[in-house]
């Protein structure tokens, strides 16, 4: 067992990236070596929600190899690849082995979309990104992949292209998760997220949680509690609930570096060289859990947000009763 028994990580497998979005630095980085996928079995057994990023995950000509392992050795019931969308052909060929392999209904391949038509290829530097976004959904869809999502990134210049981005989802069937953008000097961009418009965030967030709240489905209103501390972090600064970074969750970059998150910069250890349970239990990971708990640069990132709520379930809870009574009875 280990300390905490971390439940969720981000694993970032590559760097090399094919987009060039203005709130991330990724792909001005010279990308390293990258681990083989049979370290990636030195995960914790304990994780049970896994997102697979990058750079973009599918440039790795080996995926299905890390995916093969992930769910032989650390068998989480969910794992999340996340995309840009762009290699069409790529995504769907993949796609369908995933399909032959009895673990295809735990895994989920998100695509990101922060506006609609040119608004999105703007942000992500490259013409024609919506459509190959578009693209790629509908041939997931025509090969019965069920499990599609969608990330929409608050930033500065897209926050009235919210609801636009819900209507096209909602439209597809496809499940949307939404971040706001963060500064950090390992993995985002430092000079182009500042300046959003919070008073329009917190307009468009206020009504999703409208809509939302009347859900009975828990994922649902767990999302009412993950927006409210978006406005939260918007307007304040800070996170609604103390971080659960390097207690519950972690990340990892593609060379085995374990950090808290994608914020900080702090290496506990390196996967390659050590067992997990050595970087886990180790003088570092102690130094870094004191700093987290006094975080320099609080963030409200879903993966570290969602194990807080998870911890602080009756917090979350007892807002979300509230916010529910109160919808009733404006309601009635």
């Amino acid at each position: 067992m280990f300390l905490n028994d971390p439940k969720s990580a981000v694993i970032a497998i590559t760097y090399k990236c094919n987009s060039r979005c203005r709130m991330c630095n990724i792909w001005k980085m010279t990308p390293g070596k990258e681990l083989s996928p049979e370290v990636y079995g030195r995960l914790p057994k304990s994780l049970d929600d896994i997102n697979i990023t990058g750079g973009e995950p599918f440039l790795r000509n080996d995926i299905l190899k890390i995916l093969d392992v992930i769910f032989r050795e650390v068998k989480p019931s969910r794992v999340v690849i996340s995309t840009n969308g762009y290699l069409s052909d790529l995504i769907e060929r993949i796609t369908k082995e995933i399909l032959k392999k009895n673990y295809s209904d735990r895994v989920t391949i998100a695509v990101s979309i922060d506006g609609i038509g040119k608004i999105h290829d703007e942000i992500r530097g490259i013409p024609g990104a919506f459509g190959m976004v578009k693209d790629t959904v509908s041939r997931l869809k025509k090969i019965g992949f069920k499990n599609i999502g969608a990330g929409f990134t608050f930033m500065a210049g897209n926050e009235s292209q919210y609801e636009k981005v819900a209507e096209f989802c909602r439209a597809e069937g496809v499940n949307l998760g939404i971040t706001v953008a963060h500064n950090s000097d390992n993995y985002f961009s430092t000079d182009s997220n500042q300046g959003t418009e919070k008073a329009e965030i917190e307009k468009q967030l206020k009504g999703e949680i409208s809509r939302k709240i009347k859900s009975f489905k828990p994922a649902e209103l767990g999302k009412c509690y993950y927006m409210r501390g978006m406005v939260y972090y918007v307007n304040i600064g800070r996170a609604l609930l103390p971080c659960d970074a390097l207690c519950g969750s972690f990340f990892m970059d593609p060379e085995g570096n374990i950090y808290p998150c994608n914020i900080l910069s702090d290496k506990a250890g390196n996967l390659s060289g050590q067992s997990f349970q050595e970087i886990w239990e180790g003088e570092k990971a102690k130094k870094i859990r004191m700093k987290v708990k006094k975080c320099p640069t609080p963030c409200w990132m879903v993966c570290t947000a969602k194990p807080a709520i998870k911890k602080h379930w009756f917090r979350a809870g007892m807002w979300i009763a509230k916010e529910k009574i109160k919808h009733i009875t404006h309601n009635t």
